[in-house]
């Protein structure tokens, strides 16, 4: 994918460039059903037939969702403790997976002695602007390395 051209099409049927879908993707498009709404590609089959590859674009968009979408995750300290905020490519359930992991002892991503810290987590939000709050005298730093060592966040 990141040899195309901005020009090059990726949905035949109709003639979706590239470009087209990229900037779908910068306004706010982040599944097939908003890529097909926001440029008319077909995300279907019909593209089978006429595609020189001969599938169906929908492969290729995905390609370019997961390409352009990160999670990003963003630390601050508050008076009560601390605050993440994940935003982009996160799921919230993937953050309620990772608290239920950590509350448990099921993680490897924070030592005792930083978990013991925190007497209390809330997740808020939605799919794509996810947030954490963190009640305990728990250190920015602390939590920036659990968030790099935790497999739930980063196997994907």
């Amino acid at each position: 994918m990141e040899n195309l051209l901005d020009e090059d099409r990726i949905c035949y049927c109709i003639g979706v460039t590239k470009g087209e879908i990229t900037k779908a993707i910068d306004e706010g498009a982040d599944s097939l059903e908003a890529i097909r709404e926001a440029t008319k590609a077909c995300t279907g089959s019909d593209c089978k037939n006429t595609n020189p590859l001969k599938r169906c674009c929908s492969k290729e968009i995905k390609k370019l969702l997961e390409g352009e979408r990160k999670m990003e995750k963003n630390v601050f300290k508050t008076a009560e403790g601390a605050k993440i905020a994940f935003t982009g490519a996160v799921a919230k359930q993937q953050i309620i997976t990772m608290v239920e992991n950590c509350s448990t002892g099921n993680c490897e991503c924070m030592s005792d002695e930083t978990r013991e810290k925190i007497s209390n987590i809330e997740v808020a939000g939605e799919d794509g602007n996810v947030e954490l709050k963190l009640t305990g005298d728990v250190t920015k730093e602390e939590l920036e390395e659990a968030l790099e060592r935790s497999k739930v966040l980063n196997d994907k």
